[in-house]
């Protein structure tokens, strides 16, 4: 489960400024400057950008320049996504007058959508510092810009601060950003209190997901029994929410508890349908508690979508043999081994469709089965002595001989292969 929070940042660009308010004590604004901020304000509100432009750069070449006229052509090349010469603007309204939050927070949002981070974060949190009176929406902005920038520690600085600064304001978007900044820096532990706020405070599909990232903590924190008494709470609390059942179904075979896995996966296929991982794991599941009639049926299920997968035909073939059915389970193992090509896996099958052939008196098969399986298996000694065996049993006693001597030069099976050779030549002169 991915440990990730989408987090929204706040965007309110500031338009349209009262000339009045914005200018500094004892500022007078020339006539002209409001006038032309006025017409062109009314172009812009009527999506007549060209003519606004106009109006405002006739304005901007005249030699006693004023920033309300940068101010207001940033505006203009923000609402028309010119991100990078909007910002060029509300630079030099910035310079001009530093005190301006206004034009901070809008050249916070230029770098925003240009994913300059750590530009924006710096602007918002300038813009936060001059609002008046402050607004705490701008210091949160700041904080989801550092986790953008992957700096969670500045992040959850800010965020910390906020919380301290507005114990009564509490907000859903500045916990899940808190949350988002603790994962990043990889302290599950803190997050869970933030967490456990935000399962409390919010309902439907978001409630859900907090639900499920704070079991899923708890499930990172090797925490077993607080995740399972969680999940069983918002079992009786939403039982119809199938990621409920597939918690509960991780949890138990956490636990080793097969038997409940199997239960609350069975469950969960009542209410969706299962993918091919979990109904693997449930004709796993079947197979280990001994109900290997219902494993292979999940298996063949699975096989006849992917025919060619040698664990599944593998599977198929071990449920076979606990039906006691070797013919079948010797088909399935036959399927697996042509298309295993690694030694381990083939190894596996060969000792299996060997000792599955030795259990069918073919005899011959199980010989050359077992002199592949010396030359790839890790026990080429067992596999030899092995191919003695069957040779002995389909009085191939030459092959018995040879697979015999080569048994005999490894210690584990030395002492049986030589009892065996002692006895071989009566039993040849039988022949």
């Amino acid at each position: 489960m991915a440990n990730t929070v989408r987090i929204t940042v706040v965007m309110l660009v500031v338009l349209w400024l009262c000339c009045g308010r914005v200018a500094v004590a004892a500022e007078v604004i020339p006539a002209a400057v409001r006038s032309v901020v006025v017409q062109a304000q009314r172009l812009m509100e009527q999506q007549h950008y060209r003519q606004a432009l106009a109006v405002l750069e006739a304005r901007a070449r005249r030699a006693n320049h004023h920033y309300l006229i940068d101010f207001t052509l940033g505006n203009l090349h923000l609402l028309q996504r010119h991100y990078h010469r909007a910002e060029e603007y509300y630079r030099q309204v910035v310079a001009a007058r530093p005190q301006l939050a206004e034009a901070w927070l809008n050249l916070a949002q230029c770098h925003y959508m240009q994913a300059d981070y750590p530009a924006a974060a710096q602007a918002f949190e300038r813009a936060y510092a001059l609002s008046k009176p402050a607004e705490p929406r701008w210091r949160y902005n700041a904080a989801a810009a550092w986790l953008q920038a992957q700096q969670p520690q500045r992040a959850v600085a800010l965020l910390q601060q906020l919380r301290r600064d507005y114990p009564q304001r509490q907000r859903n978007d500045w916990l899940a950003a808190l949350v988002q900044g603790y994962l990043q820096l990889e302290q599950p532990r803190q997050a869970l209190e933030p967490l456990r706020y935000l399962c409390r405070h919010s309902s439907g599909d978001e409630q859900r997901r907090w639900r499920e990232l704070l079991v899923q903590q708890y499930l990172d924190l090797a925490e077993l029994v607080t995740a399972h008494k969680a999940v069983n709470r918002y079992l009786d609390d939403d039982p119809l929410w199938p990621q409920w059942w597939r918690l509960a179904t991780h949890i138990y075979l956490e636990r080793n508890d097969y038997p409940h896995a199997l239960v609350t996966l069975k469950v969960l296929g009542y209410l969706r349908p299962l993918n091919d991982e979990e109904t693997a794991l449930l004709a796993n599941l079947y197979l280990s508690l001994g109900v290997p009639r219902q494993a292979r049926e999940y298996y063949r299920r699975l096989s006849a979508a992917h025919p060619d997968d040698a664990t599944l035909l593998t599977r198929l073939a071990y449920a076979s043999l606990n039906l006691h059915q070797p013919q079948q389970a010797l088909e399935w193992a036959d399927k697996a081994l042509a298309h295993t090509r690694k030694k381990p896996a083939r190894a596996r099958l060969l000792q299996l469709a060997g000792q599955l052939l030795f259990s069918l008196g073919r005899y011959a098969e199980a010989c050359k089965t077992y002199a592949e399986l010396a030359r790839c298996g890790d026990d080429p000694g067992a596999a030899y002595l092995m191919q003695g065996y069957a040779a002995w049993n389909g009085r191939l006693w030459r092959q018995a001989r040879s697979a015999l001597e080569q048994a005999a030069r490894y210690r584990q099976q030395r002492d049986r292969a030589h009892k065996l050779l002692k006895q071989l030549p009566a039993a040849a002169r039988v022949d």
